[in-house]
């Protein structure tokens, strides 16, 4: 009897340690949990190359995005980091050279309010047209994970120059025709 009695509690007691053990591990969930919610955030890199004629040339354009530690990030209402983006935006013209130049959110930095310029990230960069001379780039500042943005149109000119402005034309919805 006393040998069964032996067996017994060598039997129950790694029950009574793992119940310690549970204590510990879920004072570690605890912990774990509190850190994923305060998470970084980071935008994939992205490459896209494509080309347009205009008159007699065949421009070539390359935008390039990726996040970058060096800037400033930005933290939102929950504690949650982004890390802000740079965007390459790189054109050859007939096989030549003809533009290069990274944009931060620091190069609409004037053009931005201070909400914007605190809480904005760099996160859009598309080619939009090519006419009269004249290389067109949409580019959109946004608070991170909303509907929130500046956007801005970067014109190339035919010399090589560059503007940058805010995008003024309105955005415009389609809406059904329910007069039939």
């Amino acid at each position: 009897m006393k040998t069964s009695k032996i067996l017994y509690l060598c039997l129950l007691f790694p029950v009574f340690c793992s119940c310690g053990d549970n204590k510990d591990q879920k004072d570690g969930q605890n912990t774990l949990t509190t850190e994923q919610q305060a998470s970084v955030h980071r935008m994939k890199d992205y490459d896209l190359t494509d080309s347009v004629t205009m008159g007699n040339h065949l421009f070539v354009y390359t935008i390039h995005r990726e996040a970058d530690d060096s800037l400033k990030a930005v933290v939102d209402e929950n504690g949650d980091k982004y890390v802000d983006n740079y965007y390459d935006l790189t054109i050859l013209r007939d096989g030549t050279s003809f533009f290069r130049r990274r944009f931060t959110k620091l190069s609409f930095g004037n053009q931005l309010d201070e909400s914007f310029r605190k809480n904005g990230i760099l996160d859009g960069f598309r080619y939009m047209s090519a006419k009269e001379g004249m290389l067109t780039f949409g580019v959109c500042v946004s608070f991170p994970e909303s509907d929130m943005s500046e956007p801005f149109v970067l014109t190339v000119g035919p010399d090589g120059s560059f503007t940058l402005e805010p995008d003024t034309t309105p955005d415009i919805e389609e809406t059904e025709d329910t007069s039939v």
